[in-house]
C-alpha cells in the first residue's frame, strides 16, 4: 500500500511540474501521451506478451536454476507496472476533469491491458517461486484503481455532466 501512495505522489509531482512549473498546456500533454501510445502499440504488445511468456517459462523450467533472476525480474516488473497503471489511471482522470477528453478511449485501454498482463504474469511467477507471495495484495489495489478510473470517466462523470 505504501508503494501506491508513492506512485500517487510521483504522479502528482509530474502533473504539478508539467502543468504549473513548466507551463505545458493540457492539450499538448494529452496529444503527446496519445501519440506515444499509438506509435508504440506493436512494441508494447510484443514485449508484454513475449516478456510475460518468457518470464513464466523460465520460472517453470527447474533445470536452469533461474529462480533468483526470475524472482528479481518479477518483483521489478510488478513495481514498474504498478507505477504505470497508477500513472495512466490518474492522468486519465485529470485529463477528463480538465478537458473532458477520455484518454482510455484514445488507445489507453490497450496499454492498460498490456500492463495488467505483465503484472498478472509477474505475480503468477512470484506465486510459482514463493507460494506465500501475497498476490491479492498486489493485484487488488491496482485493479480497484483501474476500475474506478474507468467507471468515473466512462459512466459516472458523463451522467453527472462533469
Amino acid at each position: 500500500m505504501l508503494g501506491l501512495i508513492k506512485d500517487f505522489a510521483i504522479t502528482a509531482l509530474i502533473i504539478i511540474l508539467s502543468h504549473w512549473v513548466y507551463d505545458v498546456e493540457d492539450i499538448i500533454a494529452y496529444d503527446f501521451v496519445v501519440n506515444f501510445i499509438t506509435k508504440n502499440h506493436t512494441l508494447f504488445l510484443s514485449t508484454g506478451i513475449l516478456g510475460s511468456a518468457g518470464l513464466l517459462i523460465f520460472t517453470l523450467i527447474e533445470g536452469l536454476g533461474l529462480y533468483k533472476v526470475t524472482y528479481g525480474l518479477s518483483k521489478l516488473f510488478v513495481r514498474i507496472c504498478q507505477f504505470f497503471i497508477t500513472f495512466l489511471c490518474t492522468i486519465n482522470i485529470v485529463f477528463y476533469w480538465a478537458m473532458g477528453m477520455n484518454l482510455m478511449r484514445d488507445s489507453a485501454y490497450f496499454l492498460l491491458f498490456v500492463l495488467i498482463l505483465i503484472i498478472g504474469s509477474s505475480c503468477w511467477a512470484l506465486r510459482l517461486i514463493d507460494f506465500n507471495h501475497p498476490t491479492s495484495d498486489v493485484l487488488m489495489p491496482i485493479g480497484v484503481i483501474a476500475f474506478m478510473s474507468v467507471i468515473l470517466v466512462e459512466f459516472i462523470w458523463p451522467l453527472v455532466g462533469i
